[in-house]
């Protein structure tokens, strides 16, 4: 009988959290040991000159159901029944503007929810958060410290993008993109004979997340961070913008992951 083995994955998120007020460079505070070791080591001078022109984040992709007018359309309340954002994320096409948007929206209800202001939509600082998680996906590394030059703290990515001497955060995560349950045992795709994962062998694979369900997720595990709280909660922030960014972890049997950030402002 041929031999299997069942693979257990960490319940543990791997998240990060920073606060810069205003005029002064951010301070790392690492809750998590990193998943991987980022050492001192800068990435070829060509392939960052490359990222800093094509993909700071200051272009987000195009997006067919959200546009950034929804922000002021839609609250926290009926985003939630926004029918685009209860969609299974095709993982070969995803809407990344919806799901920064479904990002926003749950971190904000969780101000709503405490009696605090909800948050006001920057796009700016969305540019910022979606182009940190591209580059910690492109440049491998997971860390409020960028490999990019002259994005290598929040101070810089903010104003990259036109943000200046603002008192501000940011909050990362390296997560899981499908709709695991947190402790249970998995099947690997080499024991399924297949290319997913699953809770029995050879069973249905777990699904894929919904665009509101992931990001869900993503702000659950950092509400049960304290630093991560306090940046969610800190009402020296008035603005937020979202990003996350997939990727397939070569370490894991390509599981489906994200890295996801939040970036706070006091200025939009």
């Amino acid at each position: 009988m041929k031999k299997f083995s069942i693979i257990f994955i960490s319940s543990v998120a791997f998240l990060i959290s920073c606060t810069t007020p205003a005029k002064k460079q951010a301070v790392v505070k690492e809750e998590k040991k990193e998943t991987t070791t980022v050492g001192n080591s800068v990435a070829d001078k060509g392939q960052l000159a490359f990222l800093e022109a094509i993909e700071d984040g200051r272009k987000l992709p195009s997006s067919s159901k959200w546009k950034p007018e929804q922000y002021e359309e839609l609250n926290d309340q009926s985003f939630s029944s926004y029918a685009p954002a209860k969609e299974r994320i095709d993982f070969a096409n995803i809407d990344y503007p919806l799901l920064n948007a479904a990002l926003f929206f749950e971190t904000s209800k969780e101000r709503r929810k405490l009696g605090l202001k909800p948050f006001r939509y920057s796009a700016l600082c969305e540019q910022a958060a979606f182009g940190h998680a591209q580059d910690m996906v492109n440049l491998n590394f997971y860390s409020h410290t960028s490999k990019v030059s002259g994005k290598e703290n929040l101070k810089d990515r903010l104003e990259l993008v036109g943000i200046i001497n603002p008192t501000s955060g940011e909050n990362i995560i390296n997560s899981f993109a499908i709709d695991y349950k947190p402790g249970t045992p998995v099947y690997n795709p080499e024991q399924n004979e297949g290319k997913f994962f699953s809770y029995q062998k050879k069973g249905p694979p777990i699904p894929n997340h919904t665009y509101l369900s992931l990001a869900d997720s993503l702000v659950e595990s950092w509400m049960n961070s304290p630093p991560h709280r306090r940046n969610i909660l800190n009402p020296d922030f008035s603005y937020m913008g979202g990003g996350v960014y997939y990727y397939q972890d070569a370490k894991f049997q390509n599981m489906d992951k994200v890295k996801a950030v939040q970036v706070f402002s006091s200025k939009p």
